[in-house]
């Protein structure tokens, strides 16, 4: 019997899913996604942000949805008949449940990556930096590599501002 060692190049491949937003795209690790559900799912709340369209009931919890582009400064504009609600997993740090909802405009689409498939790209002026870790070239598409860490402690103080 013969076992195979990995090489150099399988040994730095990365799993991940590429999210489709209304302008953007997200690149982020495939174990950060827990589920997809339906976007009819949300419960609008008026007393948060924009970027903040609501509560979803997931699971016995209820996460907040975001919406990544108006928080990044981007256009909102979208196809409500596409959208979907990408369940993400984050460290927990300010988010007790550890888990937030995105809303995206399609499933996301899996990738397997290694340092070649990935080439940095500068941040767009209207970013903010303080959310994102990079863009990146991914094949012929530009993904922005979101900072979960940063999104989670977002999300936590726009809950706490509003009372949610």
């Amino acid at each position: 019997m013969t076992v195979d060692t990995p090489t150099p190049a399988t040994r730095q491949q990365l799993y991940a899913v590429l999210i489709a937003l209304a302008g953007d795209t997200l690149l982020l690790p495939n174990l950060a996604v827990a589920e997809v559900v339906a976007r009819d799912a949300v419960q609008p709340n008026p007393r948060l942000p924009p970027w903040l369209p609501g509560l979803l009931e997931w699971n016995g919890r209820r996460l907040p949805v975001l919406r990544f582009e108006p928080l990044n400064r981007g256009e909102a504009a979208s196809d409500p008949r596409r959208e979907r609600l990408v369940v993400l997993n984050s460290n927990g740090r300010h988010l007790p449940s550890g888990q937030f909802a995105l809303v995206t405009q399609a499933y996301p689409h899996l990738v397997t990556l290694n340092r070649a498939a990935l080439q940095p790209l500068p941040l767009r002026e209207r970013d903010r930096p303080e959310l994102l870790l990079a863009r990146a070239r991914v094949a012929n598409q530009e993904a922005l590599i979101p900072d979960l860490d940063m999104l989670e402690a977002e999300i936590a103080r726009a809950l706490t501002t509003a009372g949610v």
